[in-house]
């Protein structure tokens, strides 16, 4: 499957996404094309958004943190129609990339746990607790899902020198 990435600009990604209601051979396609996509650019995950299908999915490789302090990655984990039901009080601030988004980091919050519910690719249904960057990375590409980027949770003090950025990666990419 020949996917098309869709950069900051491109109105698909500001579109809430459908929701799945049915786990078919072409939401399995897309799935294993988004997961590709995201390894060969240096990506840990990505909504369908991010490929241009308006739709409540994505895909992600979970950080793990080894005994000698080096991280490694896991195997993809698939969110279908997710929904975050509860989040932490205490929230973290940290610096956050998009593939959408090319060379562009900034400082958001979040809050530090999560409880996500979601069904898998074989049409399991499952709830998870999340923390730390795992949660981020979830609350990043669930927020895809709804038409939301990170730099909307950005504080104005950091995403006003990112303007000029923004205006050309929009210019360049679309």
């Amino acid at each position: 499957m020949k996917l098309t990435f869709c950069y900051y600009g491109n109105p698909i990604l500001r579109k809430k996404g459908e929701t799945i209601t049915e786990i078919t051979d072409e939401i399995r396609e897309l799935v294993a094309a988004m997961v590709d996509y995201f390894d060969n650019h240096n990506g840990i995950g990505m909504a369908a958004q991010q490929v241009g299908k308006a739709l409540r999915l994505f895909v992600l490789r979970r950080y793990i943190h080894l005994p000698d302090g080096k991280w490694t990655t896991s195997e993809p984990h698939v969110y279908i129609n997710s929904k975050i039901v509860e989040y932490s009080k205490e929230t973290w601030v940290e610096e956050e990339a998009c593939m959408s988004l090319p060379k562009l980091q900034l400082p958001v919050e979040r809050p530090l746990k999560i409880k996500v519910e979601s069904t898998k690719l074989d049409g399991t249904r499952i709830v998870e607790e999340l923390e730390g960057i795992n949660a981020r990375v979830v609350m990043h590409e669930n927020d895809h899902t709804n038409g939301v980027l990170y730099i909307d949770r950005v504080e104005d003090k950091y995403l006003k020198p990112a303007e000029a950025k923004l205006r050309e990666i929009k210019k360049k990419y679309n």
